[in-house]
């Protein structure tokens, strides 16, 4: 099913020892952008404490509680190297991490673990995955998160407009597969649409930049986003429609 980060950003978490905390952010890696940690602050009304859960450490969601389970008590997620505030997170810092939690680390064999999925959008192709431009010198990360990205602005091949609003994920294996684009200060056809990661040609996180090879006149006519609404397989298949 697919899910908003959004919405996600509201839930709970809850140790093996009953121990709760909140969900805070969401981080993703940008070579094959799979959401990899949850930030979560498992503090009190006084006190933050900010550390970040790696996705295999999750048990089942359960989605209509609003909850993340953790297979962590909270003597495990106390023992844990304590978070780098200035992201980006080091590689480094995710070693120690996967050390703590007894995880096997994503890279270098991401693709063996995350086979390449096909777009439904362009026949016969796997999933394209938005380049980084201009990457930062000597950064020992490929981490990027929710909150970072979120109020990117937008560059169509002819105009630059809106920003990006919300990330859709695919709760099956955490594939984030759509984009929110927010086109609110176009008048007088503002507007949220929903665009496939295969439309974004590139994220350039020094700019804060998104372009997506499309004009602006193909945003206008895409379909409308109701956040209120699942994005069930119709709503899919209308998205299929109109962008093949």
């Amino acid at each position: 099913m697919k899910r908003s980060l959004k919405e996600l950003n509201k839930y709970s978490v809850q140790v093996i020892d009953g121990e709760k905390g909140k969900v805070k952010n969401f981080l993703f890696d940008e070579d094959t952008w799979i959401i990899r940690y949850l930030d979560i602050d498992m503090g009190n009304f006084f006190v933050e404490k900010r550390v970040l859960i790696p996705r295999e450490q999750l048990d089942t969601p359960e989605w209509e509680d609003q909850n993340f389970p953790i297979k962590l008590t909270m003597k495990r997620i106390d023992a844990s190297p304590d978070l780098e505030h200035d992201l980006p997170v080091s590689r480094r810092y995710e070693q120690d991490l996967a050390q703590n939690y007894d995880v096997v680390p994503y890279w270098p064999t991401d693709m063996a673990l995350y086979p390449n999925r096909e777009s439904i959008f362009t026949s016969n192709k796997i999933i394209r995955i938005p380049k980084n431009m201009n990457k930062e010198k000597n950064v020992d990360t490929s981490l990027r998160s929710f909150s970072e990205v979120h109020g990117y602005s937008i560059k169509s091949t002819d105009d630059n407009f809106g920003h990006l609003s919300d990330i859709i994920i695919d709760d099956l294996d955490w594939q984030i597969v759509y984009v929110v684009l927010d086109t609110k200060n176009i008048v007088p056809w503002s507007k949220q649409i929903i665009l496939p990661i295969e439309f974004v040609e590139e994220i350039n996180f020094q700019n804060q930049e998104i372009r997506i090879d499309l004009t602006k006149e193909v945003i206008k006519n895409a379909p409308e986003y109701d956040s209120s609404k699942v994005v069930d397989a119709g709503v899919e298949n209308a998205l299929y429609e109109f962008y093949k």
